[in-house]
């Protein structure tokens, strides 16, 4: 028998939030097969990274992803080797390398958000008005509530360009 609850519970917030993410998951994946350089969620996070802090050098890197020197080093290695990442000596510093995105990993991380918003918006356009409202107010709210709770900083914010 099935019973209504004036208001969901955290566990029932979490049931369906975790399916969701499942399903958003597996767009994500299928999102990566057409590209012409699919990469590993690992390299993405490189991406994501650089992105977000431009010229940054592999030790920042490295506490961003909260990995060994020479995983990051490795990871480096393999963007620039399809022409994601460029190094750089340091402006500040000659015995320091800037990493940043080139061109082309801008626009792959461009092409690959808009494979991913068309997935999502063939789901999204499915539902009501009123549901589309809702689940905006809710999705912001968890957002704004993840730094906090986890103590993120600005940059490290998943959602603010992995989208």
């Amino acid at each position: 028998m099935n019973r209504i609850r004036p208001h969901a519970t955290t566990d029932d917030v979490l049931q369906v939030l975790t399916h969701v993410v499942e399903q958003i998951e597996v767009m994500w994946e299928r999102s990566k097969e057409v590209s012409p350089a699919p990469l590993s969620v690992s390299q993405l996070r490189v991406m994501f990274v650089l992105e977000a802090s431009e010229g940054a050098n592999l030790r920042t890197l490295g506490e961003a992803l909260d990995a060994a020197p020479s995983s990051v080093s490795r990871l480096c290695d393999r963007l620039q080797a399809v022409g994601f990442l460029d190094r750089d000596v340091s402006s500040t510093s000659r015995r320091e390398v800037e990493l940043t995105l080139s061109d082309r990993g801008h626009s792959y991380l461009r092409d690959l958000r808009e494979r991913r918003r068309e997935h999502l918006r063939s789901v999204v356009d499915t539902l009501p008005a009123s549901a589309k409202s809702s689940l905006v107010t809710g999705l912001r709210q968890l957002r704004d509530a993840a730094p906090v709770v986890h103590h993120l900083d600005e940059g490290e914010r998943p959602g603010t360009q992995s989208a």
